[in-house]
């Protein structure tokens, strides 16, 4: 009888363990740490399987990878932005 009350103890007390897992981290939380976003995107490509969570951690973390990539192209694209501030050639006073 204490076998099967410590059997079925273990196994309610397992099952209830198992769904108190760590929630995937956030696009947000990568976009904080890019560092740790490009880590994480290498070892998704290295997974065979995965997991939901693991699933999600992965397209978080390679969101925030292209949502920075994009942000900088914005930012720092000089093609667009830059026009106003290219000197002009001026023409030659004194061309006849």
């Amino acid at each position: 009888m204490k076998t099967i009350l410590l059997g079925l103890l273990s196994l309610s007390a397992l099952i209830l363990l198992t769904g108190c897992g760590e929630d995937a981290k956030t696009k947000e939380y990568y976009d904080a740490h890019l560092e740790e976003a490009k880590i994480r995107v290498q070892e998704c490509k290295k997974l065979e399987k995965s997991n939901e969570m693991q699933e999600r951690e992965c397209q978080n973390a390679q969101q925030a990878i292209f949502d920075n990539k994009q942000n900088r192209k914005n930012i720092y694209d000089t093609n667009e932005n830059m026009q106003d501030f290219v000197r002009k050639p001026t023409e030659n006073p004194y061309k006849q």
